[in-house]
């Protein structure tokens, strides 16, 4: 007889055994029913930032400005002592750790706008603070520890002691549950007095400061829960995994740092641990529960990329904006052609697209409203941008940008660091999670409600299956409305109402798809990666219209020059993306046509949409060891250059 091939195996089964099972509330999971829960949106507004954020971002200005030389920090590989004083000295380890134990206490709002500061400036400090702050023991002991070790452990990260986390290892990077650095009980008059943990962690931030030299003084450990070392080969499904805060002092640790292309300052390498003693009170959780619970804290983490791309999206507006002003070709500046000028329409409505999300998903994360699934998209989105974005740069800047800032200065150009910027954004698409794994866990988690209720079904269990009916009806009869019923509009204006009814139409075709694809593929749906890349790849361009709706309508926003109309353009090419126009088509789809792009283009050299690039540090505060005649900074802004080519 036959036996049933079960849904999950292997890997996947392990996963599914560990996952986090509570319904998904935000508003991507609500996309792949064919739902538009505005409500998360039109419950929030823009917050005014603390006295307390303002002042630190004022002071953190000033120390970047003064003290961080990226060049510098690129050329040696290294970030100086003197830099590393000054944060301390400022609280700059400390910024998410609650007042009551010596840190800063900023919102999760708040901390974005340090990372989109501290990125538009210089990579390795953005990964030295971000990874501290966002991934390093501070989050896990937040989320997880209890009462003695937050009292413990957060006043010394507080103060300056730094710390990383220590998951990934050389053969197990998304599959975690392929790790192999084991924590094995020691018991004394059979009480658990501690851990003994052996194994090998790979690509740790934060924490070699060289070789066999620690710069963390904590890290917190993901290892598997054994008895004897041979028990890590057992069944997958049999494993268990604990977090453990790991002294870098304790004996039987050493570390290894490894050097990279770009982000060449980062302190990222190898930690390799043999039979380090833990104790029971550094376990964060119940044994088997601390590797979900420890990853949680990675969700709002994971926030920190966006926010840090954002910075960077900023700068190439900026640098963008620059040269398309003053490089003449053709006698007129070469903004005013088109091919360029779109570019600097991408590049300002990718800004505020991402400006909007991160803006949303801060005051979702500070009101604790779910962005499990937000937050990998926010991260898929802003890496992907970026990337888009700095490659129109490097074609505006054309040889100059295939230069080094030392290179340029041998014949009197500005040293624009786009080579190293570009060098320190291909890791975005990486870390944090792969984009291509985070598409298909998003893909997995959004579809979770339609494995749940069809499991059902594959397996013949009556009465679940009954139970299951009224979801898959009720899908049915939503996604195959013609229609909006469902969701009402928020905002008033006529092109804004044509965009709402827009997503909820597509929310709907997304529904319809994914009810296809689930009765189509059953099993097999796990393997078909390509199509569910494509369920994704809709809701995150409909999860990006709704937010930039949103910000759009936000009074703040609507004062400023351009909103409305970039808004329209980060519309118009998701509309693109779920129904491209023929390439022979008579019909010039909107978003490409250029009488459009060369009034937005023309209005952002003219300086309209500088509200845009606040929040950063001009890249012209690094121009330095260049003849005054090469250039002349007005009120920190735009440059001009006295050469000729």
């Amino acid at each position: 007889m036959a036996t049933r091939r079960t849904l999950f195996q292997g890997s996947l089964a392990a996963a599914e055994a560990a996952r986090d099972t509570r319904g998904y509330s935000g508003f991507i999971a609500g996309l792949f029913e064919g739902v538009v829960r505005r409500p998360l949106f039109s419950a929030a507004s823009i917050p005014a930032m603390s006295e307390a954020a303002k002042e630190f971002l004022d002071t953190l200005r000033r120390v970047l400005v003064e003290k961080v030389d990226p060049e510098t920090i690129d050329r040696e590989g290294a970030i100086g002592e003197e830099v590393f004083g000054a944060l301390k000295e400022i609280g700059a380890f400390g910024i998410k750790i609650p007042r009551r134990y010596g840190g800063l206490g900023l919102s999760q709002s708040e901390y974005h706008a340090v990372a989109t500061l501290l990125a538009s400036h210089d990579a390795a400090t953005t990964v030295l603070l971000s990874a501290h702050n966002s991934i390093g023991a501070a989050e896990p002991v937040k989320l997880v520890g209890n009462h003695e070790q937050r009292q413990r452990l957060l006043p010394r990260l507080a103060k300056g002691e730094i710390s990383g986390f220590a998951l990934t290892e050389k053969d197990a990077g998304c599959d975690i549950w392929d790790l192999n650095t084991y924590a094995i009980p020691v018991h004394e008059g059979g009480l658990l007095q501690g851990y003994r943990l052996t194994g090998e962690k790979l690509y740790t931030t934060n924490a070699p400061r060289g070789n066999h030299e620690f710069l963390a003084s904590l890290l917190v450990v993901i290892a598997q829960i054994v008895n004897a070392p041979q028990d890590v080969n057992r069944p997958k499904e049999e494993r268990r995994f604990g977090a453990f805060v790991v002294e870098t002092q304790s004996e039987g640790c050493r570390c290894t740092r490894l050097s990279f292309m770009g982000v060449r300052g980062i302190y990222n390498g190898q930690v390799h641990l043999r039979n380090v003693y833990v104790p029971a009170a550094n376990r964060l959780g119940e044994e088997g529960d601390g590797l979900r619970r420890a990853l949680e804290s990675l969700t709002v983490g994971r926030l920190t990329l966006p926010a840090a791309c954002l910075g960077n999206l900023k700068q190439c507006l900026w640098l963008a904006r620059t040269r398309a002003q003053q490089r003449i070709q053709y006698d007129r500046p070469i903004g005013e052609h088109t091919d360029i000028g779109s570019k600097l329409v991408s590049m300002a409505s990718r800004i505020l697209a991402l400006e909007a999300i991160v803006k949303i998903t801060g005051i979702w994360a500070d009101a604790k409203v779910d962005v499990r699934l937000e937050s990998a998209a926010a991260k898929i989105l802003a890496t992907e941008w970026l990337l888009d974005s700095l490659l129109d740069l490097f074609r505006i800047y054309g040889g100059r940008a295939f230069e080094t800032p030392d290179s340029l200065r041998l014949h009197g150009d500005l040293p624009v660091p786009i080579e190293r910027m570009i060098r320190d954004a291909l890791i975005n698409v990486i870390w944090e999670g792969s984009n291509g794994i985070l598409t298909l866990w998003i893909a997995r988690e959004g579809l979770a409600e339609y494995v749940t209720q069809g499991t059902a079904f594959l397996d013949c269990r009556i009465e679940e299956m009954a139970r299951a009916v009224p979801f898959f009806a009720k899908i049915s009869a939503r996604s195959f409305n013609s229609v909006a019923m469902f969701e009402r509009g928020l905002r008033s204006g006529a092109s804004i109402a044509r965009w709402e009814r827009f997503l909820s139409q597509q929310s709907r075709a997304l529904a319809r798809k994914t009810l296809w694809v689930t009765a189509r593929h059953r099993q097999g749906l796990a393997r078909n990666q390509r199509l569910l890349r494509g369920l994704v790849t809709a809701s995150l361009q409909l999860f990006a219209v709704e937010a930039s709706l949103w910000y759009g309508s936000q009074p703040s926003v609507q004062a400023h020059a351009l909103s409305r109309p970039l808004v329209e353009d980060v519309c118009l090419r998701a509309h693109e993306i779920l129904h491209p126009t023929p390439l022979l088509s008579l019909r010039t789809p909107l978003w490409d046509e250029d009488r459009r792009l060369f009034h937005l283009a023309t209005d952002l050299l003219a300086g309209k949409g500088a509200w845009l690039e606040e929040g950063i540090i001009p890249w012209c505060s690094d121009a330095r060891d260049v003849a005054p005649e090469t250039v002349s900074a007005v009120n920190g802004c735009l440059m001009e250059t006295g050469f000729e080519d």
